[in-house]
Formats: C-alpha cells, structure tokens, sequence
C-alpha cells in the first residue's frame, strides 16, 4: 500500500472505529453519568444514526470538491473529539459525538475519491476502503478499551483529536481527475445486506464487551485483548477472500458464520472468557468475508465512487443503530428478569447451604443488601461474606452463589444473541433475491 493510501486508511479506520470505540468505556461512562444501560447506549446510538444520515449528503459535497470536503470533515472531526473528551454533562457528551459522526461522513466519503487517485483504480481504491473501515471498526472496542484502563474513557477522544490530523499530509501534491459521470441509483440489495448483517454484528461489538466487563467482571483492557481475535480473524479472511470463490459464495459463507458465531454465544455453557474465542473466530471470518465483498459490490462499476461510498455508510451504520434499538431493550429487560430469578435461585442455595442455620437468614439479608446497592451493576457478594468464618461451608456457598451470579447474567445475553444472529441470516434474503444481477 502506498504511504498516501495508508494515510487515508487511517482516516477512514479512525471515523469508522468510532461507530464502537466507545464500548468497553460505556460502563465508567455510566457511572460517572449516573444513566441507565439503555440510555448509555445513545453515546453508540448517536454517532452512528448521524454518520447514517449524514453519509449520502456528504458524499454529494466530496464528490464535488473531494480535497476541501476531507480537509473541513478532518478539522470537525477532531474538534469534536476534543469535545468529546472534556463533555461535563451526557448531554453534551451526545451532542459532541453527532457533530463529530457529521465530520466523520465528510472524511469516509472524501477518503473514496482520494484513493482512487492515490491508487490510479477504481477497484483498488475500493478494496483499500473497504480494508480500513473493517479494520477501524473490527479494533475500535479492543483500543477503546486498552485507553480506558490505563488512563480513563475520556482520553479516547482527546489521543485521536491530534492523530486525525495525521491524514492531512496525503494531500501534499495530489491532483484531482475531472468530476464523473452522473451517480446512478445505488445498489439496493447489497446495501440492504449491509444495514441487516451489521444490525447482527452490534451484538459482537457491543453485546460481547457488556457480557466480559458488566457481565464476568474483567477489566476494560484484559477485554479489550479478548476481542481482538474478532478483527484479526476479519484480517485473516479478507486477506484470503478473493481466492474463495464468486461474491454470492463469500456473502454467503460470511452470513452464515457470522451467524453462526453468534448463536453459538447465545449457548455458552457457562462463564469464561475462553468459551468466546471460537464464537469470536468464526463471526470475524465472517465478518472478513461478507462484509468487503457486499461494499466492493455495491460500488463495483459504478461512477461517482464516493456517493456510492455514502449509500454503503448510510446502509451499515443504519444497520448499526436497528441492531442497538433492537438488542438494547431486549437485553435490558432479560437482564431483569434473570437477576429476579437468580435472587431465587441465590435464596434457595443459602437456605439448602450447611452454613449454621442462625446464619442463614441473616447471610441471605446480607447478600441482597449487595445486590440492591449494585443498582443493575454485577453485585459483589463476596463483600456479604467478609465477616463470616473462613471454613468451607461458606467458601463452598460463595462460589455457588457467583456461578449462579454468572448463569444468571450469561443467560440474559442469550435471547439478543439469538437476534442478532437471525439479522445477519436476513442478510442472505436480498443476496438470493438479487443473485441474477450481474455480478452477484
């Protein structure tokens, strides 16, 4: 790759990687706001229904003037960062990201244009693009969540300020082909299969990080680490894509792991990091496979590459915010409904223990002051314990309690799994019903 296209591949991968950078920082963000899971979930929701709304105009804007559109999208991109990590409020916090998405559809659209000059080929340009937005997205938790652990959420946003900036100097010396033909009318059903295979792969990024932090209790970075086999396994399969066959074929296989991949997380055994890895591989081969080979399709011999570009944006992060109104209400009330019936079940194995019986009750009382001062955290139970005599009466029930703590919450991501796995199957249904259009 030239250094000019690296440069732009950056761009494109920090605006796209921005659509769930945020992820693993959703809970220190939520406690520092003091809001609801289902109201976190808007510092996602808005940056991606803005850039989705925002994409087809902006790549009308880049078409005409490619250079200045990539030039004002970079400086609002970063200033808004920059908002975005001093935001006093949530509200602004909100705010700051739909600005930011606004600057981000300027940059990916533009960036389109721009790599086709850098590349001297259409079709070059188009598989670099669609390399970086898979990248940028695929890495986005796993950064996301390294920066929060080693100096907090904030700093997300206010590193990439100056490092968007970066991208400016592919600029230098770089000449503009004369504006193409008319645009056309988009690709319907491979921008469809966008919107429904990326309203799947929400529960990758964002349901996944939520089981491992809010969910097992690890740490944002250790997570973060977790769900890098996603992209590296995108990496991997894109990187063998051209060699497995026709786009029908690599759509097809996509879907069906990513899908796969998913319903295999909604059936975890039990709790533990290790039971993720082989979901994980398979929903980033797939990822690799469908997600390039759907873009690359949607502008393959099309003019005006970049307002094609924007329908495809438009089409994934429309994608994006379907999957999260969808999965997010969802998960919310599994979740209460399984912390009910783990207080039950936690109460039955208290009372059945061979704890002392004058302790029983209390120990009980104990363990639901915990769970009430969570307030829809992963309560600690242990601290109930930490006045009771270290014998293996009480140890025993301890881990029986937090492996009941963990059934509970593990099943509550089960149902949005299961969702999120029959959005990425539908993405096969516009597949089949376009399969005569020429090249697919």
């Amino acid at each position: 790759m030239r250094p000019r296209s690296g440069l732009l591949g950056l761009a494109i991968g920090l605006a796209l990687a921005d659509s769930s950078v945020v992820t693993l920082a959703l809970p220190d963000v939520l406690r520092e706001f003091d809001v609801g899971i289902t109201t976190v979930a808007w510092v996602l929701t808005s940056y991606n229904l803005a850039l989705a709304a925002a994409a087809v105009p902006a790549a009308y804007l880049a078409r005409r003037r490619p250079a200045a559109a990539f030039v004002a999208g970079v400086a609002v991109f970063a200033a808004a960062s920059l908002a975005c990590g001093l935001a006093g409020s949530f509200e602004l916090l909100v705010g700051a990201r739909c600005v930011q998405a606004l600057g981000g559809a300027l940059v990916v659209t533009a960036a389109l244009d721009l790599l086709a000059e850098s590349e001297a080929s259409d079709a070059r340009a188009a598989r670099v693009w669609a390399a970086a937005g898979i990248l940028g997205a695929a890495l986005g938790p796993a950064l996301g969540g390294v920066v929060t652990e080693l100096v907090g959420w904030e700093w997300i946003f206010l590193l990439q300020a100056p490092l968007a900036l970066l991208p400016l100097a592919a600029l230098s010396g770089l000449a503009l082909r004369p504006l193409p033909a008319p645009a056309g009318r988009p690709h319907v059903g491979a921008n469809l299969g966008l919107l429904l295979l990326s309203g799947g792969l929400v529960a990758a990024f964002f349901l996944l990080v939520l089981l491992l932090v809010d969910g097992w209790g690890m740490s944002p970075a250790t997570a973060g680490l977790v769900v890098t086999v996603m992209p590296l396994a995108a990496v991997l399969a894109a990187r063998i894509a051209p060699r497995t066959g026709t786009a029908t074929v690599r759509v097809s296989a996509g879907a069906v792991l990513v899908a796969g991949g998913l319903a295999t997380l909604a059936l975890l055994p039990r709790a533990g990091w290790g039971w993720t890895v082989p979901p994980q591989l398979l929903v980033g081969a797939g990822l690799g496979l469908s997600l390039a080979a759907l873009t690359e399709h949607a502008l393959a011999g099309r003019a005006a590459q970049a307002v094609h570009g924007g329908w495809t944006i438009a089409s994934r992060h429309a994608g994006v915010v379907l999957g999260l109104l969808l999965l997010s209400p969802l998960f919310a009330a599994a979740l209460e409904r399984n912390e009910e019936e783990a207080l039950r079940a936690g109460a039955a194995v208290v009372l059945d223990s061979k704890v002392p019986p004058l302790d029983k009750l209390r120990l009980a009382q104990d363990v639901l002051a915990q769970v009430e001062q969570a307030d829809g955290e992963l309560p600690d139970v242990a601290a109930a314990f930490a006045d009771r005599p270290d014998t293996e009466e009480y140890r025993s029930l301890l881990a029986a309690l937090e492996d009941q703590l963990d059934r509970a919450v593990t099943d509550a991501f089960s149902d949005p799994f299961l969702l999120a796995a029959a959005l990425a199957l539908a993405a096969l249904v516009p597949l089949l019903a376009g399969r005569r259009e020429e090249g697919l």
